[in-house]
């Protein structure tokens, strides 16, 4: 499984680069409201769903041949892929972590580290369930 890192950097990294802006953008928009921490917490989930997601989506679609561009093929696709890891993600370990980096480090530094850390749980998931459906569609032919 470890030997498609390539594979994997393709088709995260710039999914991440929108993600990263998106979890400061989502943070800073809902602390600037004057809400708990821990809506704010949300917000940097949102933002970074948000972010993330729609690279994801926009590299999917255009990865397609235009006459077998569908949008439910992309999105079952998308579910299959990150459903069970973006659940956990979203509700329990980034603003939970959010929560715990920003009281420890501040803003700033407390945001970016909750977003790596949360997303190291995130990627064993994730990566597990796309090689799992990469593997059945090369089987499939």
């Amino acid at each position: 499984m470890f030997k498609n890192w390539r594979d994997w950097l393709t088709r995260f990294v710039p999914a991440e680069v929108a993600g990263i802006a998106g979890s400061y953008a989502g943070y800073l928009l809902v602390a600037d409201l004057g809400v708990s921490p821990i809506l704010a917490a949300y917000g940097a989930a949102f933002g970074e769903n948000c972010g993330y997601y729609t690279v994801v989506f926009l590299r999917d679609w255009f990865a397609l041949p235009q006459e077998k561009r569908q949008l439910v093929p992309v999105l079952k696709a998308m579910v299959h892929d990150f459903g069970i890891a973006e659940v956990l993600d979203s509700f329990i370990v980034r603003p939970g972590f959010t929560v715990a980096a920003v009281a420890l480090f501040g803003q700033g530094w407390g945001v970016g580290i909750a977003k790596f850390a949360a997303d190291a749980v995130f990627y064993l998931l994730a990566i597990f369930f796309w090689e799992k459906r990469r593997a059945r569609e090369n089987a499939e032919g």
